[in-house]
């Protein structure tokens, strides 16, 4: 029998048209995009909480309100808390920065004054105040563009809202999802697709699961620490740090250069106490926190991280960054597939 008369070649059109149609009415309805990441973000920190839960006797659909219970509680107070802080510290900040100048401006003289037997060329000296100015607007611009982020997520309350809504009946029939899948793969595929499919959720599972909990354990431990040594805006410094601790290697670096560069205008003992406080929490991080929580790791070599974040940097700057080792992780995982089938 010819190969298009196959029944298998239907299957395979079918699924193609499927795809096709599924991808065209994700396009079409990309402005929901947003709410249906969230809903996944969630799904995948939940729902190992909720079979726990159903496994010991709770119905899931118990299990999944009851923790969407104890998230309310946590979003409400980090919104009744964190929010009116953040807002607060980002205002003070945007007064601050010209004050901050004049502070490193001053700093500048006093280091050309220090060295008055080498004068400093002009050229160099308006170098110098040229980047100086250019750092400022750039302080401004990104605080006013965190501030315009905050504005917006609170603009955005019903996309906020849809997502545990999405999440919830994705949670509650997960298993129906997964059989509809299994029934609409190919026999032929199917092997190959749920191999494919597992070492990707792998990979989400230790990016979401893993480095989010590390992030927000490394972020309230450095507010803190940087609230008990008066550091100030201490809660913006700390979900700096927590935020880069996502970007391998570079993170930490990057994360404490923004509360050196704070404490560096206070004093030089605060310099210090800033930088005992970042070491001690890396090493926390690095020999506790790390090895417990984090499980499948990305298995990418340490040069192919770096090259992975120095390209998602570059082409996309600290987002880039910040998803560089997942998608590389997964592009490898494709292409080592691909590799094999072809061999």
């Amino acid at each position: 029998m010819a190969w298009w008369k196959e029944k298998y070649t239907y299957r395979y059109l079918f699924l193609s048209l499927l795809i096709i149609l599924i991808l065209y009415f994700l396009y079409l309805v990309r402005g929901l995009f947003v709410p249906f990441v969230l809903a996944i973000l969630l799904v995948y920190l939940l729902n190992p909480l909720v079979d726990r839960m159903e496994r010991r006797g709770s119905s899931r659909v118990v299990a999944i309100l009851t923790l969407y219970l104890g998230v309310i509680i946590v979003i409400t107070s980090l919104f009744m808390y964190g929010v009116p802080r953040m807002v607060n510290q980002l205002e003070r900040l945007v007064e601050s920065i010209p004050l901050y100048t004049d502070q490193v401006e001053l700093m500048v003289e006093n280091l050309q004054r220090s060295f008055a037997d080498s004068s400093v060329p002009p050229g160099v000296q308006r170098i110098v105040e040229e980047r100086i100015g250019w750092v400022e607007a750039e302080l401004l611009a990104v605080v006013r563009k965190s501030i315009d982020l905050l504005m917006t997520i609170l603009s955005n309350l019903f996309n906020i809202i849809l997502a545990p809504v999405l999440a919830f009946y994705i949670m509650r029939d997960l298993e129906l999802l997964k059989s509809w899948a299994r029934s609409i793969v190919p026999k032929e595929m199917a092997a190959d697709v749920f191999y494919l499919a597992k070492q990707i959720d792998l990979v989400f599972s230790s990016f979401i699961r893993g480095h989010l909990t590390v992030v927000v354990i490394i972020g309230v431990l450095t507010s803190l620490s940087f609230m008990l040594i008066g550091l100030e805006f201490a809660t913006m410094l700390g979900i700096i740090a927590g935020i880069t601790e996502l970007i391998p290697y570079f993170g930490p670096l990057i994360g404490a250069i923004p509360a050196v560069a704070m404490a560096l205008l206070h004093s030089k003992w605060m310099v210090i106490k800033v930088v005992l406080a970042v070491f001690f929490i890396q090493q926390i991080e690095g020999n506790v926190i790390s090895p417990r929580i984090l499980g499948q790791r990305v298995g990418l070599h340490p040069l192919a991280i770096i090259v992975a974040l120095l390209a998602g940097g570059h082409l996309f700057g600290i987002g880039g960054m910040l998803l560089a080792v997942p998608m590389a992780a997964i592009f490898k995982i494709i292409v080592s597939f691909a590799w094999r089938k072809l061999n």
